[in-house]
């Protein structure tokens, strides 16, 4: 079952982020679900905001870190470095739960029965 927290980057993390050499993908104030599963209160919420290319074969990850009394920040951490069948896990070092390989749930996915 997917974390329901959600939280949108703001204009200046967006434009902090979009302004990175090497950004990965465009970024935008829409809201963004948490990428863990439900986890226990006190766990902070987070979500893949950007990757950032910064040479051959080499990726900064920046994470929107959260908590349920508002407070936020963009930080970079390392993925994390377990695998799952043969693919890297996608959330970030440190996680808890399960390994995955699919950043968060699409609100399609939450809305497609069974969810």
């Amino acid at each position: 079952m997917p974390c329901p927290a959600e939280a949108a980057l703001t204009a200046n993390e967006v434009r902090e982020l979009s302004a990175l050499p090497g950004a990965d993908f465009e970024v935008d104030t829409e809201p963004r679900e948490c990428d863990f599963a439900v986890h226990a209160a006190g766990t902070q919420h987070v979500t893949l905001a950007q990757m950032q290319y910064i040479g051959p074969g080499s990726l900064t990850y920046w994470w929107l870190f959260w908590d349920d009394a508002g407070h936020r920040e963009l930080r970079v951490a390392p993925e994390c470095p377990k695998l799952v069948v043969d693919e890297t896990c996608l959330l970030v070092e440190g996680h808890p739960g399960a390994c995955d390989q699919s950043i968060g749930f699409t609100r399609e996915e939450l809305a497609a029965p069974g969810k």
